[in-house]
């Protein structure tokens, strides 16, 4: 491999880890987004259901008796308060759903380019491979020439060096 294919390998393997990085990162925020609207969807539930309970248990105790205009007062104004903090609940978990959308788009971003960079890697692995392969190829064929010549030489003089010292009349009575 050429040294600025090496140098560009390089680069594209720092390039894929930072976007590794980075989608790890951006995962890590979503899991956490979604713990947090999980976690409000909980509350809410939680209170709702809490609320009920306690709502039965207020109207239970009035039921069957008279009640003070006082009594229903703080009855109601405790279920009014509890309406207020379902709201902020809900509020809460609407902002948590809300923020979950950024959260996955940044999410899908990161890991498109991290698919890219992936690829751009390949691709350089890619290139210096068959380029490995043809400087392969060029030195085996190179040396099988080179071989040859050695060999075409080496012919040329075994045949001189025969001629040399093959007697004259050998050679003028096969005539």
């Amino acid at each position: 491999m050429t040294v600025m294919l090496q140098r560009l390998a390089a680069l594209r393997r720092r390039r894929e880890q930072r976007a590794l990085e980075a989608l790890t990162v951006q995962t890590g925020l979503l899991r956490r987004a979604e713990r947090q609207a999980e976690d409000a969807a909980r509350a809410v539930q939680d209170h709702i259901r809490d609320m009920r309970t306690r709502e039965r248990a207020l109207i239970g105790a009035l039921a069957g008796h008279p009640a003070s205009t006082a009594a229903i007062l703080r009855i109601q104004l405790e279920l009014d308060g509890a309406d207020r903090e379902g709201a902020r609940r809900r509020a809460a978990e609407a902002q948590a759903e809300a923020g979950l959308q950024p959260r996955r788009s940044a999410r899908a971003a990161s890991l498109a380019d991290f698919q890219l960079q992936q690829r751009a890697t390949s691709k350089v692995n890619s290139l210096g491979q068959e380029q490995l392969a043809r400087q392969t190829r060029h030195d085996t064929a190179l040396g099988e020439a080179e071989a040859e010549d050695h060999g075409a030489a080496g012919g040329r003089a075994a045949l001189t060096t025969q001629l040399n010292t093959t007697p004259f009349d050998t050679l003028r009575g096969s005539s």
